[in-house]
């Protein structure tokens, strides 16, 4: 049996990993920021409450799922201006 990189899985198991990272993160704010008072370190948390470290966390999270499911510069076909001009700024 052989390895299937993660960028071969179907969507919907992508985003059960990205719901499991983020109930991973959402359990370590329960556990550990509120019970232990980090919060008040925090600039813009809100305990219980959606804020701007959840977006940040939601932006972190998706953007390096994407990453990985992303397949490496050599496998990508090359656009006509990089072709022509051995350089383009959208493929750099």
């Amino acid at each position: 049996m052989s390895k299937v990189p993660f960028k071969d899985l179907p969507f919907l198991v992508k985003a059960a990993v990205f719901v499991g990272f983020y109930l991973a993160w959402v359990m370590f704010e329960e556990l550990v920021i509120d019970r232990t008072g980090l919060w008040r370190f925090m600039p813009f948390y809100k305990v219980g409450l959606f804020c701007v470290w959840d977006v940040f966390a939601l932006v972190i999270l998706g953007s390096g799922l994407v990453w990985v499911s992303l397949s490496p510069r050599s496998e990508r076909t090359t656009c006509a201006l990089r072709r022509s001009l051995r350089w383009c700024p959208a493929c750099a």
